[in-house]
């Protein structure tokens, strides 16, 4: 989306937010617990949890009924957050629509009520989530890798004075994140990874709800790692790649060994296909302004990347900057290194996807995320190097 009048765009928004008292959760899970957690901390009135799993209706989840949507009412201080990650939300959109509700009056995402309350209310600064790469390196060379691993010709590896100020430079500005996420590349694969979440951990983790990595399970891990992963209660998602790379199947099998063994919370990430960001067939070059802005809203990329002091409006952009499929441009970056508290709206209009043009130049050639994209392929097909 593109400023219009920046600092004031979700004005309007909270005029009608804060007339709103008591809420139910749509979503009985992990961000629906995370949510629950943070609301009762900050003294909000949550009525229940909404949930389409009717094998639960009419159970408890943290103290609160579960309810279907069709069994709920609002009244005029009441509302629904919606507490699932942005792809499972496109059923839940609709059932709101159906029902009669309105987004952004009747409905808000966690995202956004998070935002607007700390903003606007606490006066404090609230990220719902950031991508934070220390390291492209990767031992996987996936045709479809959405860090276009194939194409880096040198590999970035930063120095942990260099991911350590980075750090400092984003918890300066932000008072708190939901998900704090230490990607790559392969994050395993850093050599300063023990290092880094000590540091975080040891600085900033009271600021962080999940601080969080990712493995593609091919990667043997290391004691001491987990030791340090345990201790700062980081979670790992474990990419399940075995049909792609059976040769690693053990490896796998010993990643999820060792993760039980230190009572580390894991999650399998098993997909059955991926999508091509940028294949080649896609040229958007000849679009207009206009064009480009209505694509960059409707791609629904849920991440921003954290490099270098400055966050990224689009984190896949980025890594295909950082690949050289595109330049990067200022006018699709925010410089937290000059980040002043009078600014904390500005700052969080950008993280809920406004900057100055309305798009970022990857648009025109990638064919947008999961929402929009119809080129399926083979998830870690490996490419020869």
């Amino acid at each position: 989306m593109k400023w219009k009048n920046k600092g004031h765009e979700f004005d309007g928004v909270y005029d009608k937010l804060k007339r709103k008292n008591r809420f139910y959760l749509f979503g009985a899970g992990m961000y629906g617990k995370a949510m629950y957690e943070e609301l009762s901390s900050l003294g909000v009135g949550i009525l229940g949890f909404i949930d389409n799993d009717e094998t639960r209706l009419h159970s408890e989840y943290m103290t609160k009924e579960i309810f279907a949507l069709n069994e709920i009412t609002l009244q005029e201080d009441e509302a629904i957050i919606i507490c699932v990650t942005p792809f499972s939300r496109g059923p839940i959109m609709q059932q709101i629509q159906i029902k009669g509700y309105i987004y952004n009056e009747d409905v808000y995402t966690m995202e956004t009520y998070m935002s607007l309350k700390y903003v606007y209310e606490l006066k404090k600064m609230y990220i719902s989530s950031v991508s934070f790469l220390p390291s492209t390196c990767c031992n996987l060379n996936c045709e479809a890798c959405l860090n276009f691993t194939p194409y880096i010709k040198h590999q970035m590896v930063r120095s942990l004075q260099q991911v350590k100020e980075d750090v400092d430079i984003f918890f300066h500005a932000v008072d708190y994140i939901m998900l704090f996420h230490i990607s790559g590349g392969e994050p395993f694969l850093y050599p300063h990874l023990k290092e880094l979440v000590t540091y975080i951990g040891e600085k900033y983790r009271d600021k962080i709800h999940f601080l969080q990595t990712v493995t593609n399970g091919t990667v043997e891990l290391k004691d001491d790692i987990l030791e340090i992963l345990a201790r700062y209660q980081v979670g790992v998602t474990v990419d399940d790649y075995r049909l792609a790379v059976p040769e690693k199947a053990d490896v796998f099998t010993n990643v999820i060994r060792k993760l039980e063994q230190y009572h580390i919370r894991y999650d399998i990430n098993k997909v059955d296909r991926w999508i091509d960001l940028a294949p080649m067939s896609t040229d958007h070059s000849s679009w207009d302004e206009y064009r480009l802005t209505k694509h960059f809203e409707a791609c629904h990329e849920p991440w921003q990347e954290l490099r270098g002091g400055r966050l990224y409006s689009c984190n896949y952009a980025s890594y295909a900057a950082v690949a050289g499929l595109t330049e990067e441009s200022e006018d699709e970056v925010y410089n937290l290194k000059e980040f002043q508290k009078d600014q904390m709206k500005e700052l969080m209009e950008f993280r809920m996807g406004y900057n100055e043009k309305g798009y970022v130049n990857f648009c025109k050639r990638c064919a947008g995320f999961v929402d929009i994209n119809p080129n399926i392929v083979e998830p870690a097909k490996q490419k020869e190097r």
